[in-house]
């Protein structure tokens, strides 16, 4: 047989090739707790057994316990390894009890002259840490891996090894020759060798699975918060359509994404409504959230003032914002004055409004200005267009465009569509989002609509 030296050796080049195989693959391919796990326990067993070539020697005093203490510290990383698979936690404490045991255990049984010093304690907490593993496995989900039950076997059968050798240890003694033969230093690292190799590539495919099942997590986990931010951006659109004698009015926002970088607000004044339509440059969640801090600052600068000076004060709060984020918004803004039945606008780079008048003909109601976010300073002008009985507004999102052939004639298109069933508002309104709920939206589509009836 192989002599003890030559067999730690062996195991000591042959966890450091695993170690480098396992860091610079399996690690760093998957980035998973399991993987960095086996690498530290690998890293642990290969300067546990170094440690043991120095026995025999007279820093046997030091090295002996030394070894004794990274073995158990890296049996303790393979019992954390796998609890990580069940995101289980691992506290400090627990990590660090079986070492320290073993580490007095060792430098209270003259390690000077005993190469075996606390070896009960050793042993003891090898097989229970390697026990603890195998049950660890045993605990994941059915269906988690095929790969866990060989690995079950495994740590279960090296468990059951170190309980053996520490019975044989208790009863005949380090010396004896039931002992030597069947669990001296050259059986056990000869086997242990053997299983770590397998063990290894078992581990690797454990932290495949990890790495899979935390991505779907995350995933989920995204949905979820996605799910919940669009409930919520939901919630801030207005809810019901303002009692304005005389008029009707609706609007409605199909996001692309779930969340959408479009919203239209309205307010009631004392002459009768304020209404915005504003569209975020981009899609998703960073247009939503640009659109939320839009909404805001609109509530809180733009009711009670004429719409060329309630844009340019939403301009100057939302500059630097804007330039921070290298985003811009257009937006349309009007105020629709009941007793003269007009609607005032300030159009700031939106210019997707339209009028269709109730003899038939339509008017276009074009942007003077370029979107918030491009030019701090801007002069804000109006235009003001009288509305005459059965007129309907229509303003809309530039992704009802996409809706159709995505130029400006969409504009019209879209106008057809939306009086095609019904000339009420809310029948507009319907007419489009129908039409935006069928198909695969690019982007978000927002449509509101002011009919005078009377």
């Amino acid at each position: 047989m192989l002599d003890a030296l030559t067999l730690r050796v062996a195991f000591a080049v042959a966890a450091l090739t695993l170690l480098l195989l396992f860091f610079f693959v399996t690690f760093r391919g998957t980035r998973s707790r399991y993987s960095l796990w086996w690498c530290i326990a690998l890293a642990l067993f290969l300067t546990g057994s170094s440690a043991y070539l120095l026995d025999g020697t007279e820093h046997q005093v030091w090295a002996n316990p030394l070894g004794n203490v990274l073995l158990v510290a890296g049996a303790v990383g393979v019992w954390s390894g796998a609890r990580s698979l069940r995101r289980a936690p691992a506290r400090a404490w627990w990590l660090a009890a079986a070492p320290l045991v073993t580490l007095v255990a060792s430098v209270l049984d003259h390690p000077a002259t005993n190469d075996w010093s606390g070896g009960p304690v050793f042993l003891a907490s090898m097989s229970l840490l390697i026990g603890l593993s195998s049950r660890e496995l045993l605990l994941l989900d059915p269906g988690y891996s095929r790969v866990r039950w060989p690995l079950v076997a495994v740590s279960g059968a090296l468990s059951v090894y170190y309980a053996l050798r520490l019975i044989a240890f208790v009863t005949v003694g380090p010396r004896a020759p039931l002992f030597t033969t069947w669990f001296g230093t050259e059986v056990t690292t000869l086997v242990t060798m053997v299983l770590l190799v397998v063990v290894s590539f078992g581990m690797a495919g454990l932290s495949g699975e990890q790495l899979a099942r935390d991505l779907t997590t995350r995933a989920t986990r995204s949905s979820e918060e996605l799910a919940q931010a669009a409930e919520v951006q939901r919630s801030l659109l207005p809810q019901s359509s303002p009692a304005v004698p005389g008029y009707e009015i609706s609007g409605a926002v199909v996001p692309s994404r779930g969340v959408s970088g479009d919203f239209f607000d309205w307010q009631r004044t004392d002459d009768g409504l304020a209404l915005t339509v504003a569209d975020v440059m981009g899609k998703g969640l960073g247009a939503a959230m640009i659109a939320a801090t839009t909404r805001a600052a609109v509530r809180g600068t733009l009711p009670h003032r004429g719409t060329a000076e309630a844009v340019g004060t939403l301009s100057s709060v939302l500059s630097e914002d804007l330039t921070s984020t290298q985003a811009f918004v257009t937006l349309f803004h009007a105020r629709l004055c009941v007793a003269r039945s007009e609607l005032t606008v300030t159009d700031a780079g939106h210019g997707l409004g339209v009028i269709l008048r109730a003899d038939g003909s339509d008017e276009l109601m074009s942007s003077q200005h370029l979107p918030l976010g491009v030019v701090p300073d801007q002069e804000w002008r109006t235009r003001t267009y009288r509305l005459g009985v059965g007129d309907l507004v229509l303003v809309f999102s530039d992704g009802v465009l996409d809706l159709f052939d995505g130029s400006l004639d969409s504009l019209r298109q879209a106008a057809d569509l939306a009086t095609r069933t019904s000339p009420t508002a809310a029948g507009a309104v319907g007419s489009v989002t129908a039409l935006a709920s069928r198909v695969s939206l690019d982007d978000d589509v927002t449509v509101v609509a002011i009919r005078r009836t009377a």
